[in-house]
């Protein structure tokens, strides 16, 4: 049995430190827990935990036996070797930002890794679900770094890598694999497809194209205009629901030269983009307009940031003309002989041109000039962002809202994935008080108030959180997408004969 699936972008290395996790590292790696479909952890490489009574250690039961694809062993020593290696080098020296109420990681004996904490942390679970903790076998990856998500990939999961290249990568099932102690990932042993090929076909419609043919039997993300007639269509199944995601338009705090540390200029590009507009031009309807950092809908979301935060564009140029940026002869505004018209970065793909296409337009009627510089590859973008670009739109793809937020605005981010040098001690403030809640209700009073200090701040501008569809053929059975889930995983995906 053979799974094709079509993907919308070029694929990124398949290794834990790479640019982006695309839908192959999940076939290929594991993680010590798994956050399950009703979003609470369930075992993964890890069979089981403890949590002693003042909840500041946690011990995970790695199971004898465990490998990696090569062969070499999968012990709680190597699994802690993987996770220190993302914690400290992921980001050049610096801690990832979400291990922060970690203290100290070590392997208590060849079947337990401890983990002890500064304080007792509500989320140590999605610590250790996300794709970003991926288990790698480290000591290869340090013989050869190099080679790691291209020539091999050496994981534990129930596929491993056969080839890489950037439009197609291709996995057989592992007979090694002992099988998922996860109830909903459960097969007993090995995966039961036999092998798995993924095509970058970036085109949504080629995508669409390729499915009808019969070409690729799941995909993900369709053209929008194609949503509503493949629901109809009685061969596939179509699953919808709002994105782990938030698009947003950043501007660069170094560049004081364009006002874009000051907030009345920040404020005025917010209050002239309307946001409901784009979500109906770029994606026909199949987003929610956002004005926080947090996914609309998506989990501690809180809807009283949407209050008072309506598109004005008359209140726009009055803070424009406050900040002393008025119209020139074109229409542009100027400053000092300085116009505010610069350069912005974008991912080259369908649905980052439709948004800073349409961002483009609304910000011209109120005097502001974009000049979009498309990027294709997620190597590429990220390369763009760290020389410092006026301005860049992006969107970031992550099973935890806060934790992505983080990363992503507080000053301890920067210089990446805080690549606009954005800093709001407020901000920062409330972004601690989420790494040390306690309890539940802790953390939604954390990340209530993380949503509103960032909207009346903009650390970056808002924009919308796109609808995530995904469509498979009838024939394809256990390939289930699940919101907070980046993407499904292969476990008991089966795929029926034509016949």
């Amino acid at each position: 049995m053979i799974l094709h699936e079509g993907f919308d972008y070029p694929f990124s290395r398949v290794d834990p430190y790479g640019d982006h996790i695309d839908p192959p590292s999940v076939a290929i790696y594991e993680t010590v827990v798994v956050k399950g479909p009703d979003g609470t952890a369930q075992p993964g490489l890890a069979d089981r935990w403890t949590v002693s009574p003042d909840r500041r250690e946690w011990r995970f039961h790695i199971p004898a036996g465990r490998r990696f694809h090569s062969g070499d062993p999968c012990d709680a020593p190597a699994v802690c070797a993987a996770l220190t290696g993302l914690r400290w080098e992921l980001h050049g020296g610096r801690q990832h930002w979400y291990w922060d109420p970690v203290d100290q990681m070590w392997a208590a004996d060849a079947e337990t890794l401890a983990i002890t904490l500064h304080h007792p942390y509500a989320r140590v679970p999605s610590l250790l679900w996300g794709t970003h903790t991926a288990v790698y076998n480290r000591a290869r990856r340090d013989r050869d770094p190099d080679a790691s998500g291209y020539a091999y990939a050496d994981g534990t999961g129930p596929f491993r890598l056969v080839s890489y290249r950037p439009e197609r990568v291709v996995a057989e099932r592992w007979p090694g694999y002992p099988g998922s102690p996860a109830p909903f990932l459960a097969t007993g042993g090995p995966a039961r497809l036999d092998r798995i090929e993924w095509t970058a076909l970036l085109d949504p419609r080629e995508r669409v194209a390729a499915l009808e043919r019969g070409e690729i039997a799941c995909m993900h993300g369709p053209d929008y205009a194609d949503v509503a007639r493949l629901e109809e269509d009685p061969r596939f199944a179509v699953t919808r629901f709002s994105q782990a995601s938030n698009a947003y338009l950043a501007l660069n705090w170094e560049r004081a030269d364009l006002g874009f540390d000051d907030l009345r200029v920040r404020r005025a590009l917010s209050l002239a983009i309307d946001r409901g507009r784009l979500v109906r031009e770029a994606l026909l309807g199949y987003g929610t307009p956002t004005y926080g950092p947090v996914a609309a809908r998506g989990e501690f979301y809180d809807p009283a940031v949407e209050r008072g935060r309506r598109p004005d564009p008359a209140a726009a140029r009055r803070l424009l003309e406050a900040a002393g940026w008025t119209l020139d002869a074109d229409g542009v505004r100027a400053n000092g002989g300085r116009r505010l018209a610069f350069a912005c970065v974008i991912q080259d793909d369908a649905i980052h041109r439709a948004i800073a296409t349409g961002l483009q337009g609304q910000l011209r009627e109120v005097g502001v000039v974009l000049d979009l510089t498309p990027v294709r590859t997620f190597q590429a973008f990220y390369a763009a962002l760290v020389a410092g670009p006026a301005s860049f739109i992006n969107k970031w793809l992550w099973q935890d809202p806060v934790d992505a937020a983080i990363g992503f605005t507080a000053t301890w981010g920067s210089p990446r994935p805080n690549w606009q040098h954005a800093s709001v001690p407020a901000l920062d403030d409330a972004y601690r008080a989420w790494l040390w809640a306690e309890t539940p209700a802790a953390l939604q009073a954390a990340a209530t108030q993380v949503q509103l200090v960032a909207a009346d701040t903009l650390p970056y501008i808002p924009l919308l959180t796109p609808d995530d569809v995904w469509v498979c053929s009838r024939r394809v059975h256990g390939w289930q997408p699940a919101p907070a889930i980046l993407y499904p995983f292969y476990h008991r995906v089966t795929v029926e004969d034509e016949r």
